[in-house]
């Protein structure tokens, strides 16, 4: 599951987008002709781990999704570049409502195609939303919770779309869901049963299907990319696509994906599988280089705060100081990253904390963080171990930081960047304090204290250690030992924390679906630019599980909300308020109190570099979030031949 799907960037210079040492110079796409282009070619770009059936409600994996972005379109699109609405499968749109309720229009644009050459029509349309209300996908639950009823306009559009209370971001949210041709899908009884050829209105056409790839074919053009804002735009080429296709191979691991890009097998990496470990190796080889993004999703550790002492903020605070965000960005992305603080990527600037108090936002490593982001970054010593004294002390005090300036840990707070009041918790719930060891495992690991909560050690709390999942390191080498850093850490401060490895399947069933877990590593990807569905979907209590899961999908894998603490009265604020401003306000306040009550700890956002082989290719679009991911449809329209 991916928050919706919305993509956006910001204006930086195009300079140095591209390493390798072929010294050619390579043109942005929107300075390129689109009548000097010779048409043909295959694009080839790598991708890990299995890529699941074609089916748009059921897919869950972000390549896979991204992969069916080529063939499923959405109503509207997003400006890869800014924040825009822009027409797509839809031509025009409106919304009347009130607090009652609210009525969306729409208009199809009538020139388009299904993939198997049925023409796109409004019955299409109200087919689609239908099929969501009576399905209930999972990926698209949040979108379509509000639809009442869906029908053939009575005014200039051509659709209605009632819904039983106002949803702010509706363009986004509801006018951006993929659309479905009737005459396929009103067959399927069982959306995830759906085992048909893939038929869009995209420009592509899956025209090979096996266990190690998947080639998607463009014969023949489409009307997206005649739009008038793609003709005007600074970046993008219109009368696009102009490869023959894009094939998707499929690798088992991280390291022979890297070792077949650099063997001239594959064309490009999957931006999310970018090792910068491998940066000087592609920047040393003639015709390799990367096409610099933004990231639009973040590397986080996520607590299951069901769980004592995980319900209380001054444990999750100090969990919080243990992790180690600059060992992220520097030593495991090699200076790629950016040290995380909020749930919220610095790209979409317009939602970030920074933005109200007028402070500015951390882009890269090298760049200076606003102090309040670093309230609960790592508390280290001079010789840059964790500071052990520090965090202790934090926890026996009782202390919370609640938004409210103070010292804490050894850092200077300035107080909340936003003025969102108070979080949930002024002051801690238990009574910490560090005494003789008593687990084995804290006497294997030479822990010199061990931590008490309210008398009791964790494992009498909770019969046995704190869990913690970790990737197989021959599957997710980087995150495989950042957590087992993480986990050492831990140790050090005196809680028994005990490694389980497991598959990536297995973490999802653990998560998501039982909500068995006390600390799991998660990456999210193509989070709303929008912001809405992203805090909905991932902090609302409606999306989360109680104590064990149920066997459905549920999002948000720390059950906040379900406590004393949480944010749904606000998320339900954020999700009606339609004035953009005012919306972009309230998220700004509800991310930096998700910072400091920190259901989930944000360690960084990225690496966002694209590997591709700039020799014998042109027209990257780059300084776009998912710049080689979710922004992959949007590369598939401008790359060509050179």
């Amino acid at each position: 599951m991916l928050a919706a799907t919305a993509s956006g960037a910001l204006a930086f210079s195009l300079a140095g987008c591209f390493g390798g040492s072929d010294d050619e110079e390579h043109e942005s796409a929107g300075e390129i002709d689109p009548e000097d282009i010779e048409r043909g070619g295959v694009f080839t770009v790598g991708v890990p781990n299995e890529i699941e059936a074609p089916n748009p409600l059921s897919a869950s994996t972000a390549q896979t999704i991204d992969l069916l972005g080529l063939v499923y379109q959405p109503g509207l699109a997003i400006d890869p570049e800014g924040f825009e609405i822009r027409p797509w499968a839809f031509s025009d749109w409106d919304a009347t409502g009130s607090g009652d309720g609210m009525e969306i229009y729409a208009s199809i644009n009538t020139d388009l195609e299904w993939t198997d050459g049925e023409s796109f029509t409004t019955d299409d349309a109200i087919f689609t939303y239908e099929y969501y209300v009576d399905q209930q996908p999972g990926r698209f639950l949040s979108a379509i919770e509000p639809i009442e009823s869906v029908s053939e306009a009575d005014n200039e559009f051509d659709v209605q779309i009632s819904l039983s209370e106002p949803v702010g971001a509706w363009e986004s949210d509801l006018l951006g869901l993929p659309l479905l041709p009737e005459h396929l899908w009103s067959e399927v009884e069982n959306y995830a049963e759906y085992d048909g050829d893939p038929v869009g209105l995209g420009p592509g056409e899956i025209t090979s299907n096996d266990s190690g790839a998947v080639e998607i074919s463009f014969d023949r053009e489409t009307s997206f990319s005649r739009y008038d804002w793609i003709e005007d735009h600074d970046q993008l080429i219109a009368q696009g696509p102009f490869l023959d296709g894009v094939r998707f191979d499929v690798y088992e691991s991280e390291s022979s994906l890297q070792r077949a890009f650099l063997d001239g097998e594959i064309d490009a990496i999957y931006d999310e599988s970018f090792d910068p470990n491998q940066a000087e190796a592609i920047e040393s080889q003639d015709g390799l280089g990367l096409v610099s993004g933004h990231a639009d999703g973040y590397r986080s550790v996520t607590l299951n705060t069901r769980n004592a002492p995980f319900d209380d903020q001054a444990f999750r605070q100090a969990l919080r100081m243990a992790l180690d965000e600059t060992r992220w960005a520097e030593e495991f992305s090699r200076g790629y990253a950016v040290p995380g603080s909020f749930v919220i990527v610095p790209a979409y600037e317009q939602l970030r904390p920074e933005t109200a108090a007028d402070e500015g936002i951390q882009h890269a490593p090298t760049e200076e963080p606003a102090p309040a982001t670093q309230a609960l970054w790592y508390r280290e010593t001079e010789d840059g171990d964790l500071d052990i004294e520090e965090i202790r002390a934090f926890l026996e005090s009782g202390d919370v930081i609640d938004g409210s300036e103070g010292s804490y840990a050894g850092f200077e707070y300035p107080g909340s960047l936003t003025d969102f009041g108070e979080t949930g918790q002024s002051e801690a719930n238990y009574e910490y304090e560090f005494d003789d060891v008593q687990s084995e495992l804290l006497e294997e690991h030479d822990s010199a204290l061990e931590l008490y909560v309210d008398g009791q050690t964790i494992e009498e709390l909770n019969d046995g250690p704190i869990t913690v999942l970790n990737y197989p390191a021959e599957s997710r080498p980087r995150v495989a030992e950042f957590t087992q850093r993480y986990i050492d850490d831990l140790r050090q401060l005196g809680i028994p924390a005990e490694e389980e490895v497991v598959t990536a399947s297995v973490m999802a069933d653990r998560v998501y679906l039982d909500a068995e877990f006390d600390i799991h590593p998660r990456s999210w990807s193509n989070t709303s630019s929008r912001g809405v569905s992203t805090l909905y979907d991932l902090f609302h209590s409606d999306n989360a599980h109680g104590n064990g899961g149920d066997g459905s999908f549920a999002s948000n894998a720390s059950g906040y909300g379900l406590g004393e603490s949480g944010l749904d009265e606000e998320i339900d604020s954020i999700r009606a308020e339609s004035d953009e401003e005012t919306r972009n306000a309230l998220i700004q306040e509800a991310a930096e109190r998700l910072y400091l009550e920190s259901p989930t700890l944000v360690a960084g956002y990225g690496p966002a570099e694209w590997p591709v082989r700039n020799e014998g290719y042109n027209g990257f679009v780059s300084n776009i979030t998912g710049v080689g991911s979710s922004n992959l449809w949007v590369q598939s329209l401008n790359v060509h031949q050179e």
